[in-house]
């Protein structure tokens, strides 16, 4: 089905959606450029405290978007307990970034904080989505792609752990390792992508809409207007 079921609260989760994608573009870029600009230098990492800042805004306003798409899941003792395990991530993941931005936290803790909010976010996405994809009223389009990032990001994180080992032979470390850093990498570059999905559903234009170009009215002074 590709037609999302409208209920309460979901207009003003699309703009938190747009939001996330947004600044979901801004977070990649800068962490790009921070890789191809700043660490060959190692610094000044102002792209990398960029990247920082809008990592803990990011995490921020991701949390309506979750806690709207959750609503659509069979309410269980379970699953109520995971919607609380990933905001709770999410909020210290985002205190972790503005921590590491203030030189409050050092940067290995901060990381060590980042991939494990990022690790129960893509545990959550993998579980809804695969449950959002067997019932009715949610698009297929975004649960599909909600189902690729988490389960993405679930293989590939532990993956590329690997590349951290030092004693491995190299086959793993850039082998195995590297190939969850390129599965994860990919993942994480569509998240911003699957929150403007969520968006556009969220906000319940119709297709039609979206794609009209509007006209300007022509005035026909014969007729009188």
């Amino acid at each position: 089905m590709d037609a999302l079921i409208e209920i309460p609260g979901d207009r003003t989760a699309a703009k938190f959606a747009y939001a996330a994608a947004g600044i979901g573009v801004v977070g990649v870029a800068t962490l790009g450029a921070m890789f191809a600009i700043e660490v060959p230098k190692n610094g000044p990492y102002v792209f990398g405290t960029i990247n920082d800042a809008t990592g803990g805004v990011f995490q921020l306003v991701i949390i309506p978007v979750i806690l709207q798409v959750h609503r659509r899941l069979r309410r269980t003792p379970g699953s109520e307990a995971a919607k609380w395990l990933v905001i709770a991530a999410s909020g210290a993941g985002s205190a972790s970034s503005f921590l590491l931005v203030a030189k409050k936290l050092d940067f290995n803790v901060s990381t060590g904080i980042s991939v494990g909010a990022m690790a129960v976010q893509a545990g959550w996405f993998l579980l809804a989505h695969r449950a959002l994809l067997k019932t009715g009223g949610y698009p297929r389009d975004l649960a599909k792609l909600g189902q690729f990032i988490g389960g993405a990001l679930v293989v590939a994180l532990p993956l590329a752990a690997l590349t951290a080992l030092e004693p491995a032979p190299a086959w793993i470390r850039w082998g195995i390792g590297g190939a969850g850093l390129a599965v994860g990498a990919a993942a994480w570059v569509a998240w911003p992508y699957w929150y403007f999905l969520a968006g556009r559903h969220l906000s319940h234009v119709p297709r039609e809409v979206r794609g009209r170009v509007l006209q300007p009215r022509r005035r026909n002074i014969g007729a009188g207007y």
